[in-house]
């Protein structure tokens, strides 16, 4: 077996979990003491990839990325048998995230990767989030015009609906618009804050290609 991360590595990962990097295993979305367990089974060369949910072979991994500061993942693009997939790896937070990439950094080298560091421009900065906005906006203002006619309505007895209408009728009739309004406007002004942000301070991508 070839190994990638002469050690085990250990970063925090979300909800409590952790992330274990080591011989050539990148496994995420487990608890401490599992990472313990599949060091040990490595150790013993009784490990098993189908006996973790998230388990990436670095081997496979043929480009990674991610935005330094802002992001709390890093995408990985595999390919296996011919075909390309991606996989997030989530962190804690931003900086063991930047912590993580270290590791990557150095042991991808010898790999073949090519490590590329790009500060990102305002308008490349603002797409992701400006598209974001633009969704919650029709999707806010359709629920909301929708709830608000959907108020004093009477559906015929006969006619069929399908039950995700039938839902958003029976809420609409309950609460009204106003509060699909006021969620909207909310989710409308959070991903407005988000695209200035963004746009006051451009993040810097790093990625790694083979």
């Amino acid at each position: 077996m070839k190994t990638i991360f002469d050690k085990p590595f250990i970063f925090e990962g979300d909800d409590n979990k952790v992330v274990l990097m080591y011989s050539k295993y990148i496994i995420s979305d487990i608890t401490k003491d599992i990472a313990e367990q599949a060091v040990e089974r490595i150790d013993q060369e009784l490990f098993k990839i189908e006996d973790f949910e998230s388990v990436i072979n670095a081997e496979d991994v043929f480009e990674y990325e991610f935005e330094r500061d802002f992001d709390s993942m890093i995408m990985f693009s595999i390919r296996k048998n011919g075909k390309e997939d991606y996989k997030n790896i989530e962190f804690k937070d931003p900086e063991t995230t930047k912590e993580a990439e270290e590791v990557f950094k150095e042991h991808f080298k010898e790999l073949g990767f090519l490590r590329k560091i790009e500060q990102l421009s305002a308008g490349q900065a603002a797409i992701i989030p400006l598209f974001a906005t633009a969704v919650v906006a029709a999707l806010g203002a359709f629920l909301t015009i929708f709830a608000y006619y959907m108020e004093d309505y009477v559906p015929e007895r006969t006619k069929v609906v399908k039950w995700y209408v039938f839902i958003l009728y029976k809420i609409s009739q309950t609460v009204g618009y106003i509060p699909f309004l006021v969620l909207s406007v909310v989710l409308v002004a959070t991903c407005l804050f988000w695209t200035f942000k963004r746009l006051k301070n451009p993040p810097v991508k790093i990625s790694a290609v083979k």
